[in-house]
């Protein structure tokens, strides 16, 4: 009459089972950690060259704007260069490197009235050589720019050298 209903034994995880589970999701846990990590060092040094490019690149374009804009160069040589315009307003203008490594602009009727307009590059970059080329053919002047710029962002440097020449006004 009575049925016997058969119980079912209830099974856990064996100690060994349990190790092994613990092993494997360690590993998979140490794997993705070190992705991420990767993914991140990565990212930072992308945001580095992007930084120290971008600096470059508004400072070169400012400096040969500048020289484009000159008549003659009264003084070119590392980390310092003066211009001579024929501006009514503007007829010195300057780039030199600080003690603190920014390149600076300045700009004055004359050498002795110049005026600090400020940095050229962001307070993240550090000017590590600035250098002026002055080139005169006979017929033409030019200058040629070398510049070794250094950011570091989140422990991550990068430092590069960029290349620039510009011809003066009047001398094509």
């Amino acid at each position: 009459m009575f049925k016997k209903i058969k119980q079912k034994k209830i099974q856990g995880f064996t100690l060994v089972e349990m190790m092994i589970y613990l092993a494997l999701m360690t590993i998979i846990a140490v794997v993705i950690v070190q992705s991420i990590v990767i993914v991140l060092k990565s990212n930072r040094k992308g945001f580095a060259e992007s930084n120290l490019r971008n600096a470059a690149y508004s400072a070169l374009e400012a400096i040969v704007r500048e020289l484009h804009a000159s008549d003659s160069i009264i003084i070119a040589t590392d980390g310092l260069l003066q211009l001579n315009q024929t501006n009514p307003i503007v007829n010195i203008v300057q780039f030199s490197t600080s003690s603190d490594a920014r390149l600076n602009l300045f700009e004055g009727g004359s050498t002795s009235t110049l005026s600090y307009l400020g940095p050229l590059i962001s307070k993240d970059v550090i000017v590590k050589s600035l250098i002026f080329f002055p080139i005169n053919t006979g017929k033409s002047q030019a200058v040629k720019i070398q510049m070794n710029l250094t950011t570091t962002v989140d422990g991550q440097t990068k430092s590069e050298w960029f290349y620039d020449t510009a011809i003066l006004k009047g001398s094509y």
